[in-house]
C-alpha cells in the first residue's frame, strides 16, 4: 500500500502542470487540473494510512515477542513443576497473645490465621475454610488443644462441606494439658470446602506455642 501512494504521488508531480490557453492564461478551474489535484490528495491520505499500518505492523511484533516470552516462561514452570498443579497450606489457630476460643452459640469454623504456607491459595485465614480449585485427592491434618480451666470442654471435627469427617475431644478429666489429633485421606472435586469446627458451647485454648494447627495438601489429581 505505502509503494502505491509513492507512485501516485509520482505521477501526480510529473503531470500535475496547470493548464494555459494559446495566449498564456492559467485555467485553474479545468477538469483535468482538478482530477490532477485529487490524486494529489489521494495519494498523500494513502500515504498516511500506509505510515499508520506500518506502525501497527510494528506493535504486533512486539506483542508477537511479548507472547513467545510468556509461551518460554510458562514452559520453564511446566518443566519445573512436571506440569501439576501444587496445592498445600498449614496455619495455626492464632497470630499472637494467648487464651481460650469459645464458647459459641452454634458451631463455628474456626480460622487459623498464622499461615506457615499456602500454595495455590486455596486456604482462606480469613474463613478458615480450604476451598478446593483442583479436583483430585487430598490429605488434611487438624490438632486440637483442650481449654485450660477445668472441666474439660473441647470438641472440634473436620468436615468436608457440612459433611463430619473426623473429630478429636476431651470432655471428661480434671486434668487441663490434654491434645490431640487426627488426618483423614478425601476425594474433592473443584468447589469443595473443608475446615475445622468448633462445636456450641465448647472451647479450645492456644498461645504462640501453637498446639491447634489445620493443614493439608493434594497427593495426585482426578
Amino acid at each position: 500500500m505505502k509503494k502505491i501512494a509513492v507512485l501516485i504521488l509520482a505521477l501526480s508531480c510529473c503531470v500535475c502542470e496547470v493548464p494555459v490557453n494559446e495566449n498564456n492564461v492559467k485555467c485553474p478551474g479545468s477538469t483535468s487540473c482538478s482530477d490532477i489535484c485529487s490524486l494529489t490528495s489521494m495519494s498523500q491520505t494513502l500515504g498516511a494510512v500506509g505510515e499508520k499500518v506500518a506502525n501497527m505492523a510494528e506493535k504486533i511484533a512486539l506483542l508477537e515477542a511479548k507472547l513467545l516470552n510468556t509461551e518460554r516462561e510458562v514452559l520453564e514452570l511446566r518443566s519445573l513443576t512436571g506440569g501439576k498443579p501444587q496445592v498445600a497450606f498449614s496455619a495455626a489457630l492464632r497470630e499472637s497473645g494467648s487464651g481460650d476460643i469459645g464458647p459459641f452459640t452454634t458451631s463455628t469454623p474456626l480460622k487459623y490465621k498464622k499461615v506457615f504456607s499456602n500454595t495455590g491459595n486455596s486456604y482462606n485465614p480469613s474463613t478458615g475454610v480450604f476451598t478446593a480449585l483442583v479436583g483430585g485427592t487430598y490429605f488434611f491434618r487438624f490438632s486440637m488443644f483442650n481449654n485450660l480451666s477445668p472441666p474439660s470442654n473441647s470438641v472440634v471435627s473436620l468436615k468436608k462441606n457440612s459433611e463430619l469427617l473426623a473429630s478429636v475431644w476431651d470432655t471428661s478429666g480434671t486434668d487441663s494439658n490434654d491434645m490431640g489429633s487426627n488426618a483423614v485421606v478425601i476425594d474433592l472435586q473443584v468447589g469443595d470446602n473443608v475446615y475445622v469446627e468448633l462445636h456450641a458451647t465448647r472451647r479450645v485454648y492456644d498461645d504462640g506455642m501453637n498446639y491447634n494447627t489445620f493443614g493439608g495438601f493434594l497427593l495426585f489429581t482426578a
